[in-house]
C-alpha cells in the first residue's frame, strides 16, 4: 500500500465559508478565532468580524483556551477556534469538501498523510470520504503542532489508522 502527502488547497477557505454562513444566519456579530493564523485569515476574507488570536494577529495566546474560557470573555461571538467547532458544523464542512475535492481525487489502496493540528480537517476528510485511508501527521509545519489539550485528539485517534508525530 502506497502512502502520499495529501495536498488539500483552500481547506481553510471552505471551513471559513461554512462558519461565515452560520454566523450570518444565526445573527452573531462575528467570531473569535484562536489559530496559527490561516483559519483567522480565511475568516477575515469572508467579511465577517473576527477577533484574531494568532501569531499573525493583534493578540497571541500562550496556551490552549477552553470553550468555556472563550465564551466567558467573548459571550456574543461565535467560537471559530480550530478544534472547537461543533460536530454538526464539522459535518457541514465535510459536505462542503466532498464536491470541492471529488471522489476521483483519491486512489483506493493509498494512504494519504494529512498535516494535522486541531484535527478538524482530517476528521472531515474521513467523514466525507469514508473509504479512503487518512493518516494524521503532526509537528510538520506551522499549524500542525500537537497540543495535548486539543479537544479532538481522542476523536482523531479513534477515527484514523494511527497518529504519527514527526517531532
Amino acid at each position: 500500500m502506497s502512502s502520499i502527502e495529501f495536498p488539500y488547497p483552500n481547506r481553510k477557505q471552505r471551513r471559513a465559508e461554512v462558519i461565515a454562513d452560520y454566523i450570518t444566519q444565526a445573527g452573531y456579530r462575528g467570531c473569535v478565532c484562536f489559530s496559527c493564523g490561516h483559519a483567522s485569515a480565511a475568516l477575515k476574507e469572508t467579511g465577517v468580524y473576527v477577533v484574531d488570536i494568532s501569531p499573525t494577529g493583534p493578540l497571541v495566546a500562550n496556551r490552549w483556551w477552553t470553550h468555556e474560557e472563550i465564551h466567558r470573555v467573548w459571550p456574543d461571538l461565535f467560537d471559530a477556534t480550530s478544534g472547537h467547532l461543533p460536530l454538526w458544523m464539522m459535518l457541514r464542512f465535510a459536505q462542503r469538501l466532498r464536491p470541492y475535492l471529488g471522489a476521483s481525487h483519491f486512489r483506493r489502496g493509498t494512504k494519504y498523510r494529512v498535516p494535522t493540528g486541531s484535527g478538524e480537517t482530517i476528521l472531515c476528510l474521513r467523514w466525507a470520504f469514508p473509504g479512503i485511508l487518512f493518516t494524521p501527521v503532526y509537528d510538520c509545519g506551522q499549524g500542525t503542532e500537537y497540543h495535548p489539550e486539543a479537544p479532538l485528539n481522542a476523536l482523531v485517534a479513534g477515527n484514523t489508522a494511527f497518529v504519527k508525530r514527526l517531532a
